[in-house]
């Protein structure tokens, strides 16, 4: 595929095809467009899969990051509902059905995006893809179902990482923090890398409705249990973080729970474990 942000992109790839998982979405990286490919990547699929009578359900990985108005730290926020939707103007998010959301534009002045730093620009392409899709499916009215995963930092093995050097993304986030003095989580909040895949496949088997949104997120853990984890578990290690504080965000995870089936999560424990392990292993042969 040459180009997966053209408008006919996946139509052969689609052909005969029952459900659609679309997990691609770039990750921040300084001076790249983030924009184009997660709006245009999304729609391209949603169009495609409009041609293609037998698709029953799209399942997009989309973010927390897509639920937080740009610009906001996210502090008191409580995160929750049947289906989101930023109201303009607020500190908190409200929810109504998808049927229900007026069309409005983009939460955020398109021109400003360049400016921002990485993670802005990254949170900026996940709000503006969360849109795109909401907006397609009011008024494309397409004959599947539409089911958005918003995961918080994911966090596991990586079964694609074969060296060290290759370490990125929130693996690169977790473990570079545990050793460097300023933190890049406060609190720490994360879901395990397995749980956001059976999210997905679960998600599969969900009644027919036009639009169903989950959140996915562990506890949140204050700092200091994650590097007191970290250094019983890896003694060895010279972890050097120090303890810190930040902003709280309340993350009702109790839809994805009852309809996804989820009696218990992969918490933090299970998380740092997995990172950790597999960076010392590789960093180590």
């Amino acid at each position: 595929m040459s180009d997966f942000t053209a408008a006919n992109a996946f139509d052969d790839a689609l052909k005969g095809s029952d459900y659609v998982i679309h997990v691609a979405s770039p990750l921040a990286k300084p001076n790249e467009d983030l924009l184009t490919p997660a709006v245009k990547g999304t729609t391209s699929i949603l169009q495609s899969a409009s041609k293609t009578p037998t698709v029953k359900k799209v399942v997009i990985t989309a973010s927390v990051a897509s639920l937080i108005p740009l610009g906001k730290s996210g502090d008191g926020i409580s995160i929750k509902g049947k289906m989101s939707h930023l109201l303009r103007g607020t500190s908190f998010l409200a929810y109504r059905d998808a049927e229900d959301i007026a069309k409005e534009e983009l939460y955020f002045d398109k021109s400003i995006v360049p400016t921002l730093e990485p993670f802005g620009q990254y949170q900026a392409s996940k709000l503006a893809a969360h849109t795109a899709t909401l907006d397609y499916v009011l008024s494309q009215k397409p004959q599947y179902s539409v089911i958005t995963i918003h995961p918080g930092f994911v966090f596991g093995r990586n079964i694609l990482q074969t060296s060290a050097d290759e370490l990125a993304g929130t693996n690169g986030m977790l473990f570079g923090s545990l050793y460097a003095k300023e933190p890049m989580f406060a609190p720490y909040r994360g879901v395990h890398v397995l749980d956001v895949a059976e999210a997905h496949i679960r998600a599969l088997d969900l009644e027919d409705a036009p639009v169903s949104s989950f959140l996915l997120s562990g506890k949140d853990r204050p700092w200091e249990e994650v590097l007191r984890h970290a250094r019983k578990e890896f003694p060895d290690a010279d972890f050097q973080t120090e303890p810190k504080t930040g902003d709280r965000w309340f993350v009702d995870t109790t839809r994805a729970e009852a309809q996804l089936s989820f009696k218990t999560w992969r918490e933090m424990e299970v998380q740092v474990k997995d990172v950790v392990s597999q960076q010392l292993e590789l960093r180590s042969s």
